[in-house]
Protein backbone atom coordinates (compact mmCIF):
# COMPACT_ATOMS: atom_id res chain seq x y z
CA UNK A 1 0.00 0.00 0.00
CA UNK A 2 2.77 2.42 0.94
CA UNK A 3 5.59 1.96 -1.56
CA UNK A 4 7.54 5.06 -0.58
CA UNK A 5 7.51 4.79 3.21
CA UNK A 6 10.55 5.49 5.36
CA UNK A 7 11.14 2.71 7.90
CA UNK A 8 12.20 4.12 11.27
CA UNK A 9 15.32 2.57 12.89
CA UNK A 10 13.39 1.28 15.90
CA UNK A 11 10.32 -0.77 16.73
CA UNK A 12 7.47 -0.19 19.16
CA UNK A 13 6.51 -3.34 21.06
CA UNK A 14 8.37 -5.24 18.33
CA UNK A 15 6.32 -3.60 15.55
CA UNK A 16 8.10 -1.70 12.73
CA UNK A 17 6.99 1.90 12.24
CA UNK A 18 7.17 3.71 8.89
CA UNK A 19 6.56 7.26 7.75
CA UNK A 20 4.96 7.64 4.35
CA UNK A 21 6.25 10.52 2.23
CA UNK A 22 2.81 12.12 2.46
CA UNK A 23 3.28 12.34 6.25
CA UNK A 24 6.57 14.19 5.80
CA UNK A 25 4.78 16.68 3.55
CA UNK A 26 1.67 17.17 5.66
CA UNK A 27 3.40 17.52 9.04
CA UNK A 28 4.69 21.06 8.38
CA UNK A 29 1.30 21.91 6.86
CA UNK A 30 -0.48 20.81 10.03
CA UNK A 31 2.03 22.75 12.13
CA UNK A 32 1.34 25.87 10.05
CA UNK A 33 -2.44 25.46 10.25
CA UNK A 34 -2.38 24.99 14.02
CA UNK A 35 -0.01 27.90 14.58
CA UNK A 36 -1.92 30.25 12.28
CA UNK A 37 -5.29 29.46 13.88
CA UNK A 38 -4.36 29.86 17.55
CA UNK A 39 -6.98 32.64 18.11
CA UNK A 40 -9.72 30.38 16.72
CA UNK A 41 -8.60 27.48 18.90
CA UNK A 42 -8.45 29.71 21.99
CA UNK A 43 -12.04 30.83 21.33
CA UNK A 44 -13.11 27.19 20.90
CA UNK A 45 -11.41 26.13 24.12
CA UNK A 46 -13.28 28.82 26.03
CA UNK A 47 -16.49 26.94 25.24
CA UNK A 48 -15.19 23.96 27.22
CA UNK A 49 -14.18 26.16 30.15
CA UNK A 50 -10.44 26.50 29.39
CA UNK A 51 -9.26 30.11 29.54
CA UNK A 52 -6.00 30.78 27.68
CA UNK A 53 -4.32 34.12 27.01
CA UNK A 54 -4.21 33.88 23.24
CA UNK A 55 -2.33 37.16 22.83
CA UNK A 56 0.60 35.75 24.78
CA UNK A 57 0.91 32.88 22.29
CA UNK A 58 1.28 35.01 19.17
CA UNK A 59 4.64 36.63 19.73
CA UNK A 60 7.64 35.78 17.57
CA UNK A 61 8.06 32.11 16.78
CA UNK A 62 5.77 30.95 19.59
CA UNK A 63 2.74 30.08 17.40
CA UNK A 64 4.89 28.02 15.01
CA UNK A 65 6.62 26.17 17.84
CA UNK A 66 3.23 25.39 19.39
CA UNK A 67 1.92 24.37 15.98
CA UNK A 68 4.78 21.92 15.47
CA UNK A 69 4.40 20.46 18.97
CA UNK A 70 0.64 20.13 18.45
CA UNK A 71 1.10 18.43 15.06
CA UNK A 72 3.69 16.01 16.45
CA UNK A 73 1.43 15.30 19.42
CA UNK A 74 -1.49 14.62 17.10
CA UNK A 75 0.42 12.08 15.01
CA UNK A 76 1.90 10.53 18.14
CA UNK A 77 -1.68 10.09 19.38
CA UNK A 78 -2.56 8.41 16.09
CA UNK A 79 0.44 6.11 16.51
CA UNK A 80 -0.76 5.10 20.00
CA UNK A 81 -4.26 4.59 18.55
CA UNK A 82 -2.83 2.14 15.98
CA UNK A 83 -0.72 0.43 18.63
CA UNK A 84 -3.95 -0.28 20.49
CA UNK A 85 -5.27 -2.12 17.43
CA UNK A 86 -1.99 -3.99 17.01
CA UNK A 87 -1.73 -5.20 20.60
CA UNK A 88 -5.27 -6.60 20.63
CA UNK A 89 -4.83 -8.16 17.18
CA UNK A 90 -1.82 -10.04 18.53
CA UNK A 91 -4.02 -11.50 21.25
CA UNK A 92 -6.01 -13.15 18.45
CA UNK A 93 -2.81 -14.50 16.88
CA UNK A 94 -2.69 -11.99 14.02
CA UNK A 95 0.75 -10.89 12.84
CA UNK A 96 1.23 -7.12 12.60
CA UNK A 97 3.47 -6.21 9.68
CA UNK A 98 3.99 -2.56 10.51
CA UNK A 99 2.34 0.70 11.45
CA UNK A 100 2.52 3.49 8.88
CA UNK A 101 1.79 7.16 9.45
CA UNK A 102 0.51 9.10 6.44
CA UNK A 103 -1.36 12.31 5.72
CA UNK A 104 -4.76 10.95 6.78
CA UNK A 105 -3.50 9.46 10.03
CA UNK A 106 -2.16 5.96 10.57
CA UNK A 107 -2.64 2.38 9.40
CA UNK A 108 -1.78 -0.82 11.26
CA UNK A 109 -1.17 -3.43 8.59
CA UNK A 110 -2.10 -7.01 9.53
CA UNK A 111 -1.42 -10.20 7.63
CA UNK A 112 -5.18 -10.81 7.92
CA UNK A 113 -8.09 -9.65 10.02
CA UNK A 114 -9.01 -12.08 12.82
CA UNK A 115 -11.91 -14.26 11.70
CA UNK A 116 -13.14 -15.43 15.12
CA UNK A 117 -16.72 -14.39 15.75
CA UNK A 118 -16.77 -10.80 16.97
CA UNK A 119 -12.96 -10.52 17.00
CA UNK A 120 -12.80 -7.77 14.38
CA UNK A 121 -15.17 -5.65 16.47
CA UNK A 122 -12.95 -6.05 19.52
CA UNK A 123 -9.79 -5.13 17.59
CA UNK A 124 -11.53 -2.15 15.99
CA UNK A 125 -13.22 -0.69 19.07
CA UNK A 126 -9.89 -0.53 20.91
CA UNK A 127 -8.82 2.34 18.64
CA UNK A 128 -11.56 4.82 19.67
CA UNK A 129 -11.21 3.68 23.28
CA UNK A 130 -7.47 4.44 23.13
CA UNK A 131 -8.12 7.89 21.64
CA UNK A 132 -10.74 8.60 24.31
CA UNK A 133 -8.27 7.62 27.05
CA UNK A 134 -5.64 9.90 25.52
CA UNK A 135 -8.18 12.74 25.50
CA UNK A 136 -8.92 12.07 29.16
CA UNK A 137 -5.22 11.88 30.05
CA UNK A 138 -4.52 15.20 28.34
CA UNK A 139 -7.52 16.72 30.14
CA UNK A 140 -6.34 15.48 33.51
CA UNK A 141 -2.99 17.15 32.85
CA UNK A 142 -4.54 20.63 32.66
CA UNK A 143 -3.80 21.30 36.32
CA UNK A 144 -0.11 20.59 35.75
CA UNK A 145 -0.07 23.29 33.07
CA UNK A 146 -1.73 25.96 35.19
CA UNK A 147 -0.05 29.31 34.56
CA UNK A 148 1.71 28.05 31.41
CA UNK A 149 -0.49 29.12 28.50
CA UNK A 150 1.60 27.36 25.87
CA UNK A 151 1.49 23.98 27.61
CA UNK A 152 -2.19 24.43 28.40
CA UNK A 153 -2.90 25.17 24.73
CA UNK A 154 -1.12 22.01 23.54
CA UNK A 155 -2.78 19.77 26.14
CA UNK A 156 -6.23 21.18 25.38
CA UNK A 157 -5.64 20.81 21.63
CA UNK A 158 -4.64 17.16 22.08
CA UNK A 159 -7.57 16.50 24.41
CA UNK A 160 -10.10 17.95 21.98
CA UNK A 161 -8.59 16.37 18.84
CA UNK A 162 -8.30 12.92 20.43
CA UNK A 163 -11.94 13.13 21.51
CA UNK A 164 -12.81 14.12 17.95
CA UNK A 165 -10.77 11.23 16.54
CA UNK A 166 -12.55 8.79 18.82
CA UNK A 167 -15.98 10.02 17.71
CA UNK A 168 -15.08 10.23 14.01
CA UNK A 169 -13.65 6.71 13.98
CA UNK A 170 -16.93 5.41 15.39
CA UNK A 171 -18.73 6.33 12.16
CA UNK A 172 -20.04 3.03 10.70
CA UNK A 173 -18.04 3.35 7.49
CA UNK A 174 -15.27 1.07 6.27
CA UNK A 175 -12.35 1.27 6.74
CA UNK A 176 -13.01 3.33 9.89
CA UNK A 177 -13.20 1.47 13.18
CA UNK A 178 -16.96 1.93 13.38
CA UNK A 179 -17.35 0.28 9.98
CA UNK A 180 -15.30 -2.71 11.11
CA UNK A 181 -17.40 -3.00 14.26
CA UNK A 182 -20.54 -2.91 12.10
CA UNK A 183 -19.25 -5.62 9.77
CA UNK A 184 -18.16 -7.82 12.66
CA UNK A 185 -21.55 -7.55 14.34
CA UNK A 186 -23.36 -8.24 11.05
CA UNK A 187 -21.12 -11.29 10.54
CA UNK A 188 -22.58 -12.80 13.71
CA UNK A 189 -25.79 -13.39 11.75
CA UNK A 190 -24.66 -13.17 8.10
CA UNK A 191 -21.91 -14.75 5.99
CA UNK A 192 -18.76 -12.61 6.06
CA UNK A 193 -19.08 -11.59 2.41
CA UNK A 194 -22.71 -10.55 2.85
CA UNK A 195 -21.81 -8.61 6.01
CA UNK A 196 -19.06 -6.81 4.11
CA UNK A 197 -21.42 -5.91 1.27
CA UNK A 198 -23.93 -4.40 3.71
CA UNK A 199 -21.22 -2.51 5.61
CA UNK A 200 -19.81 -1.33 2.28
CA UNK A 201 -23.18 0.04 1.20
CA UNK A 202 -23.50 1.94 4.48
CA UNK A 203 -19.96 3.25 3.95
CA UNK A 204 -20.85 4.58 0.52
CA UNK A 205 -23.84 6.50 1.89
CA UNK A 206 -21.80 8.02 4.70
CA UNK A 207 -18.97 8.95 2.32
CA UNK A 208 -21.39 10.73 -0.01
CA UNK A 209 -22.96 12.63 2.91
CA UNK A 210 -19.51 13.63 4.21
CA UNK A 211 -18.51 14.77 0.74
CA UNK A 212 -21.64 16.88 0.29
CA UNK A 213 -21.23 18.49 3.71
CA UNK A 214 -17.53 19.13 3.09
CA UNK A 215 -18.27 20.68 -0.31
CA UNK A 216 -20.93 23.10 0.91
CA UNK A 217 -18.96 23.99 4.06
CA UNK A 218 -15.83 24.57 1.91
CA UNK A 219 -13.96 21.99 3.96
CA UNK A 220 -11.55 20.50 1.43
CA UNK A 221 -9.98 18.12 3.96
CA UNK A 222 -13.38 16.59 4.71
CA UNK A 223 -13.97 16.11 0.98
CA UNK A 224 -10.64 14.28 0.73
CA UNK A 225 -11.61 12.04 3.67
CA UNK A 226 -14.99 11.33 2.05
CA UNK A 227 -13.27 10.36 -1.20
CA UNK A 228 -10.90 8.07 0.73
CA UNK A 229 -13.74 6.43 2.71
CA UNK A 230 -15.75 5.81 -0.47
CA UNK A 231 -12.87 4.18 -2.34
CA UNK A 232 -11.58 2.28 0.68
CA UNK A 233 -15.06 0.91 1.38
CA UNK A 234 -15.32 -0.37 -2.19
CA UNK A 235 -11.84 -1.87 -1.91
CA UNK A 236 -12.84 -3.69 1.28
CA UNK A 237 -15.82 -5.19 -0.53
CA UNK A 238 -13.69 -6.28 -3.47
CA UNK A 239 -11.13 -7.82 -1.10
CA UNK A 240 -13.89 -9.77 0.64
CA UNK A 241 -15.09 -11.10 -2.73
CA UNK A 242 -11.56 -12.22 -3.58
CA UNK A 243 -11.04 -13.87 -0.19
CA UNK A 244 -14.34 -15.69 -0.51
CA UNK A 245 -13.43 -16.88 -4.00
CA UNK A 246 -10.15 -18.40 -2.86
CA UNK A 247 -11.27 -19.70 0.53
CA UNK A 248 -10.22 -23.36 0.93
CA UNK A 249 -8.19 -23.47 -2.30
CA UNK A 250 -4.56 -24.47 -2.56
CA UNK A 251 -1.99 -23.54 -5.17
CA UNK A 252 -2.17 -27.03 -6.70
CA UNK A 253 -5.91 -26.51 -7.32
CA UNK A 254 -5.39 -23.43 -9.48
CA UNK A 255 -1.97 -23.76 -11.08
CA UNK A 256 -1.33 -24.62 -14.71
CA UNK A 257 0.52 -27.97 -14.63
CA UNK A 258 3.30 -28.96 -17.04
CA UNK A 259 4.02 -25.41 -18.27
CA UNK A 260 6.13 -24.61 -21.31
CA UNK A 261 9.77 -24.28 -20.22
CA UNK A 262 13.07 -23.32 -21.81
CA UNK A 263 16.64 -24.44 -21.21
CA UNK A 264 19.42 -22.14 -20.05
CA UNK A 265 21.43 -22.70 -23.24
CA UNK A 266 18.63 -21.69 -25.65
CA UNK A 267 19.84 -18.86 -27.94
CA UNK A 268 18.17 -15.55 -27.17
CA UNK A 269 17.25 -15.07 -30.81
CA UNK A 270 15.29 -18.34 -30.74
CA UNK A 271 13.80 -17.54 -27.32
CA UNK A 272 12.53 -14.17 -28.55
CA UNK A 273 10.60 -15.88 -31.34
CA UNK A 274 8.26 -17.43 -28.76
CA UNK A 275 6.34 -14.15 -28.62
CA UNK A 276 4.89 -14.96 -32.06
CA UNK A 277 3.57 -18.37 -31.00
CA UNK A 278 2.41 -17.93 -27.41
CA UNK A 279 0.92 -15.16 -25.28
CA UNK A 280 3.24 -15.57 -22.30
CA UNK A 281 5.63 -12.78 -21.37
CA UNK A 282 8.18 -15.11 -19.84
CA UNK A 283 9.03 -18.74 -19.18
CA UNK A 284 10.53 -20.89 -16.40
CA UNK A 285 14.08 -22.01 -17.04
CA UNK A 286 14.82 -25.64 -16.09
CA UNK A 287 17.72 -28.06 -16.42
CA UNK A 288 17.56 -31.41 -18.19
CA UNK A 289 16.09 -33.06 -15.06
CA UNK A 290 13.27 -30.54 -14.79
CA UNK A 291 14.66 -28.64 -11.81
CA UNK A 292 13.87 -24.96 -11.76
CA UNK A 293 16.85 -22.69 -12.42
CA UNK A 294 15.16 -19.31 -12.83
CA UNK A 295 12.81 -17.28 -14.98
CA UNK A 296 13.41 -15.55 -18.31
CA UNK A 297 11.34 -12.68 -19.70
CA UNK A 298 10.93 -12.00 -23.40
CA UNK A 299 11.39 -8.29 -22.85
CA UNK A 300 14.84 -8.91 -21.40
CA UNK A 301 15.66 -11.16 -24.34
CA UNK A 302 14.78 -8.42 -26.83
CA UNK A 303 17.01 -5.99 -24.98
CA UNK A 304 19.90 -8.45 -24.55
CA UNK A 305 22.72 -9.52 -26.81
CA UNK A 306 21.33 -11.40 -29.80
CA UNK A 307 24.27 -13.79 -29.61
CA UNK A 308 23.62 -14.63 -25.98
CA UNK A 309 21.71 -17.42 -24.31
CA UNK A 310 18.73 -17.55 -21.98
CA UNK A 311 20.91 -17.92 -18.91
CA UNK A 312 22.34 -14.45 -19.66
CA UNK A 313 18.95 -12.79 -18.98
CA UNK A 314 17.62 -15.30 -16.46
CA UNK A 315 16.44 -13.87 -13.11
CA UNK A 316 15.56 -15.56 -9.85
CA UNK A 317 12.17 -17.24 -10.04
CA UNK A 318 9.49 -16.49 -7.45
CA UNK A 319 8.47 -19.91 -6.13
CA UNK A 320 5.76 -21.41 -3.98
CA UNK A 321 4.88 -24.88 -2.75
CA UNK A 322 1.80 -26.66 -4.13
CA UNK A 323 0.16 -26.97 -0.68
CA UNK A 324 0.32 -23.23 0.04
CA UNK A 325 -3.00 -21.41 0.35
CA UNK A 326 -4.26 -19.71 -2.79
CA UNK A 327 -4.76 -16.45 -0.85
CA UNK A 328 -1.06 -16.44 0.04
CA UNK A 329 -0.21 -16.92 -3.63
CA UNK A 330 -2.50 -14.04 -4.60
CA UNK A 331 -0.73 -11.76 -2.17
CA UNK A 332 2.73 -12.82 -3.29
CA UNK A 333 1.91 -12.35 -6.97
CA UNK A 334 0.66 -8.86 -6.20
CA UNK A 335 3.84 -8.00 -4.31
CA UNK A 336 6.19 -9.66 -6.80
CA UNK A 337 7.76 -8.33 -9.96
CA UNK A 338 7.25 -11.23 -12.36
CA UNK A 339 3.46 -11.60 -12.16
CA UNK A 340 3.53 -15.36 -11.67
CA UNK A 341 4.83 -18.02 -9.33
CA UNK A 342 6.71 -21.17 -10.19
CA UNK A 343 5.23 -24.09 -8.26
CA UNK A 344 7.96 -26.45 -7.08
CA UNK A 345 8.24 -29.43 -4.78
CA UNK A 346 10.70 -29.83 -1.94
CA UNK A 347 13.51 -30.87 -4.29
CA UNK A 348 13.08 -27.91 -6.63
CA UNK A 349 11.31 -29.82 -9.43
CA UNK A 350 8.94 -27.62 -11.40
CA UNK A 351 5.33 -28.78 -11.06
CA UNK A 352 3.45 -25.91 -12.62
CA UNK A 353 2.98 -22.16 -12.86
CA UNK A 354 0.43 -19.97 -11.13
CA UNK A 355 -0.24 -16.71 -12.94
CA UNK A 356 -2.68 -13.83 -12.74
CA UNK A 357 -4.63 -15.53 -15.53
CA UNK A 358 -5.21 -18.60 -13.35
CA UNK A 359 -6.45 -16.40 -10.50
CA UNK A 360 -8.75 -14.42 -12.77
CA UNK A 361 -10.21 -17.69 -14.06
CA UNK A 362 -11.09 -18.66 -10.49
CA UNK A 363 -12.69 -15.27 -9.85
CA UNK A 364 -14.84 -15.68 -12.96
CA UNK A 365 -15.94 -19.13 -11.83
CA UNK A 366 -16.79 -17.71 -8.42
CA UNK A 367 -18.89 -14.99 -9.98
CA UNK A 368 -20.78 -17.45 -12.22
CA UNK A 369 -23.31 -19.35 -10.05
CA UNK A 370 -24.00 -21.74 -12.92
CA UNK A 371 -20.38 -22.44 -13.66
CA UNK A 372 -18.65 -25.69 -12.79
CA UNK A 373 -15.05 -25.15 -11.68
CA UNK A 374 -12.68 -27.61 -13.28
CA UNK A 375 -11.61 -30.45 -11.02
CA UNK A 376 -13.80 -29.38 -8.10
CA UNK A 377 -15.09 -32.24 -5.99
CA UNK A 378 -18.38 -32.53 -4.12
CA UNK A 379 -16.65 -31.74 -0.81
CA UNK A 380 -15.68 -28.29 -2.07
CA UNK A 381 -12.01 -29.11 -2.41
CA UNK A 382 -10.30 -29.76 -5.69
CA UNK A 383 -8.55 -33.03 -6.10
Amino acid sequence: MFRHALRLPFKLLGIPVSLDTSFLLVLPLFAYLIGSQIPAYVALFQHVGIAIDGAALQHGATPWVLGLIGALGLFLSVLVHELGHAVVARVYGVEVREITLWFLGGVAQFTAMPRQRGAEAVVAIVGPITSALLALLAGLSWRLAAGHDGALFVLTYLSVTNAGLALFNLLPALPLDGGRVLRSLLALALPHLRATRVAGSVSNVIAVLLGIYGFFSLNLFLVVIAFFVYNAGRAETQAAIVNDAFEGYRVRDLMTPDPVTVGPDMPLAQFAQLMFFRRHTGYPVVDDAGRLLGFARLQDAREGDEGGEVEDVMVRAETILPDAEAKEALQRIGEGEIGRLAVVDGSGMLLGVLSKTDLIRRLREHGDPGGTPRGRGPDGVRG
